[in-house]
């Protein structure tokens, strides 16, 4: 394998600048195409994203290419589930493009933060992003990355999807993002379809995949496939088959786990011909609770048939209100029905066993429901956690209860849970190499309870946690231990990185992070080693 390249020199922070019509308010983030900043377009007064292609991308002809293709791709879209592109130029050697600005996070954001969300929310966003999707199958295009970080989410949980910079067109004769080396692969592999790592022709059905792929993750807290590094992962998603949804969220209706496991085919052909017919069988889904108050409404209408025989005999008397009836016993009834869900969720509410979700659609009013996603699946691993074991057992149902007790913001669970992991006598296991975590669960404990920490806003607190948990680990222990660590356990990787960032936005803007902080910061310098 050849030697990773130095990271290219971060651009400098523009904000502040006036490029174009467009002010620079404050960086909002940086990708491998460029820099991101909210920006105030002067001629609307309106707050708009302005992309900033990097300068050593700039004097890239292909990958200006790429920059202005990602432009006119997205121009030609008008969905209300789509970023809308607004400008593109260049000013002062500056090449930029201007972006509908979405207030919120994107899913990856979401799901560290709040962790799996409830039904009704997952199906909402799946809808909408299958939307998009379809949206630009209609004209030609093939977005090649879709994932959680570009799918955009604002309060109301109505859907964005950004970042067609891998996209080109498979339809007509134009071709115009031949771009692509032979033989090179564009998206991101933990939701790359099968054919795009191996470098086939992709329409379509390629962002069903990815789509199925994000959807997994969505419903399960965590990629299908995960690896020691971005081979391993690639190859399974050509060669493995995901574990069944059936097993890993027994909760979950089979509906649904039927629709994720079918985008998940290997071969396109097997997958949905199209994200309209995804859309179809998503709103098919059964909702619980919220099927259970839908079926409320047949009971008054098995009612309604009495009411013409009522209204009958009075007609008979001669009744000048008779036509009055049926519809004052039926606002009877309704008022009845609605006064019994109310007291039913109020009952709910007082037992502290709610959950506020969005009801599908982009106009989603809110409503309280009880959150039994995770009941049942808890209910498992405390038993686990519980039961006597081997302390390799014990340590990965652990982690998998800490994880949870964190997304669902029950830090002082994770801050007992990861304590009592701190105890448990597990050492690295030389006669299992590849399937052992090279770190005692002590290290695992307290990087645990580092995130709690960091959750808590106790940022100082934490970092101090992890400058000792890093400093006192042997250094090639530490190294192989959190790959191993953060490829089996994706989301302890993205936990970790979010909660120094957080921890970093919440200390003095002059405190310096060790290296072996910042190195944990980014997932991805894991395969690197510490320096």
């Amino acid at each position: 394998m050849p030697e990773p390249q130095p990271a290219p020199k971060p651009d400098p922070d523009l904000s502040g600048r006036t490029v174009g019509e467009f002010q620079l308010v404050r960086k909002l983030g940086q990708g491998g195409m460029g820099q991101v900043y909210l920006a105030r377009q002067l001629s609307l007064k309106r707050d708009v994203a302005v992309k900033i292609l990097r300068a050593d991308h700039a004097q890239n002809t292909t990958a200006l290419q790429r920059f202005r293709a990602e432009a006119e791709a997205i121009a030609r879209i008008s969905h209300p589930n789509i970023v809308q592109v607004f400008a593109i130029g260049e000013h002062d050697g500056l090449n930029y493009m201007a972006l509908e600005y979405v207030a919120g996070r994107n899913l990856r954001d979401y799901l560290d933060r709040k962790g799996v969300p409830d039904l009704p929310v997952c199906l909402t966003i799946l809808r909408q992003v299958a939307a998009a999707l379809q949206r630009a199958a209609e004209l030609g295009l093939v977005h090649r990355d879709i994932k959680p970080e570009n799918i955009l989410l604002n309060r109301k949980v109505e859907v964005k999807v950004a970042d067609f910079g891998l996209s080109r067109y498979f339809a007509g004769s134009q071709q115009p993002l031949s771009l692509t080396q032979s033989g090179m692969t564009l998206g991101t592999p933990l939701y790359m379809s099968p054919e795009q790592v191996q470098g086939k022709p992709v329409d379509h059905r390629s962002d069903l995949y990815s789509l199925g792929v994000t959807a997994y993750h969505l419903v399960s807290g965590h990629p299908p496939f995960q690896g020691d590094n971005i081979f391993d992962v690639a190859i399974q998603h050509v060669q493995r088959d995901p574990e069944p949804l059936a097993i890993v969220r027994p909760d979950l209706p089979n509906e649904l786990c039927e629709i994720i496991h079918r985008l998940l085919n290997k071969q396109p052909e097997d997958r949905y011909s199209s994200a309209k017919d995804v859309i179809r069988d998503l709103a098919r889904v059964p909702l619980s609770p919220l099927d259970q108050i839908n079926q409320s409404r047949p009971s008054l209408e098995v009612t309604m048939p009495l009411q013409p025989a009522l209204s009958t005999t009075l007609a008979a008397t001669g009744s000048p209100e008779s036509s009055r009836w049926p519809f004052i016993i039926g606002l009877i009834l309704m008022l009845f029905g609605l006064g019994a869900l109310g007291w039913w969720l109020g009952t709910q509410w007082r037992n502290g066993n709610e959950s506020n979700i969005a009801v599908a659609g982009l106009g989603m009013a809110e409503l309280r429901l009880p959150n039994k996603m995770v009941t049942s699946r808890e209910r498992v691993l405390l038993d686990q956690w519980r039961k006597p074991g081997s302390p390799r057992e014990q340590l990965q149902t652990g982690i998998d209860l800490g994880l949870m007790y964190i997304k669902e913001h029950r830090l002082e669970e994770a801050e007992k849970l990861f304590s009592e992991m701190e105890a448990l006598p597990l050492r690295p296991s030389p006669a299992d190499p590849l399937k052992s975590i090279p770190l005692t669960a002590s290290v695992i404990g307290k990087l645990g309870r580092a995130i709690v920490l960091a959750h808590q806003d106790q940022a100082k607190e934490s970092v101090q946690l992890l400058e000792s948990v890093l400093q006192t680990t042997p250094r090639t222990q530490l190294r192989t231990g959190m790959e191993k660590l953060c490829f089996e356990y994706g989301d302890f990787g993205q936990m970790l990185s979010a909660a120094i960032n957080r921890n970093v936005d919440n200390l003095p803007k002059d405190t310096k992070l060790s290296p072996l902080v910042e190195w944990l910061r980014s997932p991805s310098s894991l395969l690197r080693g510490p320096k």
